[in-house]
């Protein structure tokens, strides 16, 4: 059911993973899927609304005239779901809220320059979220994008997700936006999908309003499509499958460690669960315990394809080679079932969120831990990061220099600006240098 490599079988094929917007599953009558989302993005450009509609028709198999949803209830939404699911949910926002909150984002000043340097923070005020839809509404990820945008302090939160055959958007989706409204935010709802959602929030339609940045994720055309607008409005990041390392010891459950790697594998065909391990004999437990734990679980075929097409159990021979092999692939999630896991994190460099013990499953991470789970995939937690709070802010740079700062500084400036050929921007340290010695001014006499 898994393959089981050594550390230079691994090297040669599942560490090196294949880009995602290659993959052949994703190819239409030999037109690429780049190719695709080109063409619709460009419609909705010059056509807007009636593109929305045209595709919104031939995609999803809807015919809208009204993208909007209005005059929407949200708290009676609330009422109407699972009392213990409602709870959930408010548990999940409550945590998330306290966590984010708990990241450093003020302005600051430094006086010791000459002057008053430092950064002054701003919120991005107007955000896009796209909520993923098809088989199963992703509500989790309103909550997981959305309250690191409110505590930034973003104001008016945008959500575009597929419509259901209805024309509608599920209850479960309406009630958990119901929960960001509560923050005193202002929200707006459309049931638009895919790539064709992303261009109208990043152009702009006779409906839909422009924002400024478009985060959440989504299938391969939504990502193809951010890529595409990136540039036009701000994005967090271009997702591939979903993904886990776990670096497993003896001391590790063998059932513990296969539920965990089912979970991943549930998510989508391309999926990519992994277990690194030097133990040899828990290999054989734990596949043991991957064929009677699948029987029982509803998306036994995605988990199947997702096992044996990406996943794999790994055989190195040390855990310090586990710790290489993780680095080297730098997961979205990596989990930590050893013994002594503080140790094995400090050597930790490349990760989107790391769950330390059996306790801290990544299931947890997935609703209601307190992170966000929106993080970096394909290898690019190398040089990226989870989304945060720092996602939905500007950094804008203050120099406010003293008169003698001023002067010290021209006439390094000057000199640097000479030596790159810029005399306009030695004139004007020349000038700054000369207004300053002559504080009544007067013209220049050459």
């Amino acid at each position: 059911m898994i393959r089981v490599y050594t550390t230079d079988e691994a090297r040669n094929t599942i560490l090196k993973r294949k880009f995602i917007f290659s993959n052949p599953e994703f190819r239409s009558n030999n037109v690429s899927p780049e190719e695709i989302v080109r063409n619709i993005v460009k419609d909705v450009q010059e056509r807007g609304d009636q593109a929305l509609k045209d595709w919104t028709l031939k995609l999803d198999e809807v015919n809208i005239d009204q993208f909007e949803i209005v005059n929407v209830d949200f708290e009676e939404c609330l009422s109407t779901i699972n009392p213990e699911l409602k709870k959930a949910l408010e548990i999940a926002s409550e945590r998330i809220y306290k966590f984010h909150n708990s990241q450093p984002i003020l302005s600051w000043i430094n006086y010791n320059l000459g002057g008053q340097l430092g950064q002054i923070i701003k919120p991005i005020k107007k955000i896009g979220i796209y909520i993923p839809g098809g088989k199963t509404p992703l509500f989790s990820s309103i909550l997981m994008t959305a309250i690191p945008a409110v505590v930034a302090g973003t104001k008016d939160i945008i959500f575009a997700s597929p419509p259901e055959k209805s024309g509608t958007l599920s209850n479960i989706i309406l009630a958990t936006c119901g929960l960001i409204k509560r923050y005193g935010v202002n929200i707006r709802l459309f049931k638009i999908g895919g790539a064709q959602a992303v261009a109208a929030m990043a152009f702009g339609t006779e409906q839909v309003p422009k924002v400024e940045k478009i985060v959440g994720p989504g299938n391969i055309y939504v990502n193809l499509a951010k890529k595409e607008v990136y540039g036009i409005v701000g994005i967090d990041g271009i997702y591939g499958p979903t993904e886990v390392i776990i670096i497993a010891d003896e001391t590790a459950n063998p059932s513990l460690v296969a539920s965990d790697l089912l979970a991943q594998a549930e998510h989508d065909p391309l999926a990519i669960p992994i277990l690194v391990t030097s133990d040899q004999n828990s290999i054989s437990y734990i596949k043991n315990e991957l064929k009677r734990q699948i029987l029982d679980l509803e998306r036994k075929s995605i988990i199947e394809k997702s096992i044996q097409g990406k996943g794999g159990i790994i055989l190195t021979n040390s855990l310090e080679e586990s710790i290489q092999i993780s680095n080297e692939f730098a997961p979205e999630h990596l989990s930590l079932m050893v013994k002594d896991p503080m140790i094995v994190l400090n050597q930790i460099e490349n990760a989107g969120g790391i769950f330390i013990g059996e306790n801290s499953f990544e299931v947890l991470g997935d609703y209601i831990a307190g992170p966000s789970h929106v993080m970096p995939t394909n290898g690019t937690a190398r040089f990226s990061s989870a989304l945060s709070v720092h996602d939905f802010i500007k950094r804008i740079n203050l120099v406010y220099l003293n008169k003698e700062t001023t002067l010290h500084l021209s006439k390094y400036a000057e000199k640097m600006a000479e030596s790159e050929k810029l005399t306009g921007h030695a004139k004007a340290a020349s000038l700054r240098n000369y207004y300053n010695r002559n504080e009544k001014g007067g013209d220049i006499i050459e």
